[in-house]
């Protein structure tokens, strides 16, 4: 998701350039472009507050040529009008582009109360749409958005003992001076950890800066922890217990004590593609990492006693997190939407470079696991938990999953990647073949987008059509048949060591080809120097140069 644009973050004179290259040219949910403040203006202002706020940019047209509308007293006055109507306290700045004067409309986000637009309608942005929730979805967003998080109820935690390296790291990656022990309450109201007290210089420490930074928050949230089994079979019934662990502590401990528990208590599996031999682990890293920081990050923390619960089965994985999904964020619209339980954690964890951007948990879980041809995550939300799962099912071998990880193409689906390792494992692909590998899906428009990318070279015409991997994505990732080549001329070659000399009859039995194949392949070696040939085509022998 693109990043939204705060009020210090924009110039007051940019060229069109600069322009464009702030805010960019496609709108998302922070960013609205319109010709001059049109009548549906309240539409976008209360949808921004009801998401996390944004911009909107009034003097540029559909088509991205900049218009322009002056900050004018009537300019203003509609504006501020229109978010009045809505009741949301908006900001209206001018922007200078090149010569044209724009007008910006910078929207607050709304977190302790529900914004509607005059006729009552209550709305969200979805990428640069402000769309309606509807029926049970508005329900559960109301009473989210008027409900306090438990991460911000104030707790008692004067002596708590807190992991003050940790603070210090995200005080030092968001522009502040590192502290000793008498400046943690500062630093934690610094990142809104804490709220002012009583009396100057008092803090009230919040519960999201125990579950971040105390190195036992369990006094203060009884179950701000992670219990880790391994688990022999796949159920059903809890099955006999292999191994069992609880990791205690702040958050960032919480996670790689997790996901060292993962490492140590799933398979990995070696593969030799090419030159290169890799080391598999069972499950994508960034899968399981997003799965147990996605837990940690959106639980209810208000639950008293309830845990995070990772399982590890024979042929799964499980985390489990206590509380609901947030607000109106369902299994089915989790991937084009997002609402954060606890903002004041999120935060954090974003200064501190454990999240990049709000909401993209989920879709790094599912390309993790379309990266290796595996079956996608699995949701499971309850009223009291969700549950997320990964399956270790393969459709493709180990060898081949390691090729696909050479390509670095994470925009490519996954059939697209399922075509890339047939090609690679027969050479050459026709479409009936590939119907029949692929049964009921659509070839056609597959074969063209891959030829479009530059990921397959298509030779022949009509009938005579066949497809073989581009020499970039060979470059790049090998393919089957140079590496089987390699590894015959390997065989062939170490055969000569033993025996002195071969023959074209003794290289074929050796591979199980015929001799036609193994003389041309012997033929190529002669010709790059590997080998020496002697004698007529019948009798020739080849050697060792």
């Amino acid at each position: 998701m693109p990043r939204i644009l705060r009020t210090g973050e924009i110039p007051a004179r940019l060229n069109p350039d600069e322009f464009w290259t702030q805010f960019g040219r496609l709108e998302h949910e922070g960013l609205d472009f319109k010709r001059g403040v049109p009548g549906d203006l309240a539409d976008t202002v209360a949808a921004m507050a009801m998401s996390q706020g944004g911009t909107i940019v009034h003097g540029v047209a559909d088509d991205r040529t900049i218009v322009g509308c002056p900050f004018s007293q009537n300019t203003q006055d509609r504006i501020t009008r229109t978010a009045n109507e809505c009741g949301v306290e908006v900001q209206a700045r001018p922007l200078v582009v090149g010569e044209i004067e724009l007008t910006l409309t910078l929207v607050p986000e709304v977190r302790d109360r529900v914004v509607t637009t005059p006729n009552g309608r209550l709305l969200r942005r979805v990428g640069g749409d402000s769309q309606p929730l509807r029926g049970d979805a508005m329900a559960r967003f109301v009473r989210a958005r008027t409900e306090t998080s438990a991460e911000q109820e104030p707790v008692g935690s004067d002596a708590a003992d807190w992991d003050l390296e940790g603070i210090n790291r995200v005080r030092v990656a968001d522009g502040h001076a590192r502290v000793g022990p008498d400046g943690v309450q500062r630093a934690l109201y610094d990142l809104g950890l804490a709220t002012s007290g009583e009396s100057r210089g008092q803090y009230r420490i919040l519960r999201a800066a125990m579950v971040l930074f105390a190195r036992d928050p369990r006094g203060t949230i009884p179950g701000a922890t992670i219990q880790l089994v391994r688990r022999a079979g796949t159920g059903p019934g809890p099955g006999p217990t292999a191994a069992r662990e609880e990791c205690i502590g702040p958050l960032a401990h919480l996670l790689d004590c997790s996901l060292r528990f993962v490492e140590r208590h799933t398979r990995r599996y070696e593969a030799v593609t090419g030159m290169r031999r890799e080391v598999v682990p069972e499950y994508p890293g960034t899968a399981v990492r997003e799965a147990i920081l996605n837990a940690l990050a959106h639980r209810d923390y208000g639950l008293a006693g309830a845990t995070i619960d990772l399982t590890i089965w024979d042929d799964r994985l499980e985390v489990r997190s206590p509380g609901p999904l947030p607000g109106h964020i369902t299994p089915e619209n989790m991937r084009r939407e997002h609402y954060s339980r606890n903002r004041r954690i999120m935060q954090v964890l974003k200064v501190a470079g454990l999240v990049e951007e709000y909401g993209e948990g989920v879709d790094r879980m599912i390309h993790a696991m379309e990266a290796r041809l595996m079956e996608p995550p699995i949701f499971l939300a309850t009223s009291s938990s969700v549950t997320v799962t990964l399956r270790n099912r393969f459709l493709v071998s180990i060898e081949d999953q390691v090729w696909l990880s050479l390509l670095g193409h994470t925009e490519l689906s996954v059939t697209e990647r399922e075509v890339l390792v047939l090609a690679r494992r027969e050479g050459t692909l026709t479409p009936r073949r590939l119907r029949a590998l692929l049964p009921g899906v659509s070839i056609r428009p597959i074969l063209r987008g891959a030829v479009a990318k530059g990921l397959l070279v298509r030779t022949g015409t009509r009938g005579g059509s066949r497809y073989e991997l581009s020499d970039e994505i060979v470059a790049r990732a090998g393919s089957a048949s140079i590496e089987a080549q390699g590894r015959k001329r390997q065989l062939l070659l170490d055969e000569i060591d033993r025996r002195g000399s071969l023959s074209t009859v003794e290289g074929a039995a050796l591979l199980g080809e015929s001799a036609a194949a193994v003389r041309q392949l012997l033929n190529q070696m002669a010709q790059s120097g590997q080998v020496r040939a002697a004698g007529r085509t019948r009798g020739r022998r080849y050697f060792r140069p």
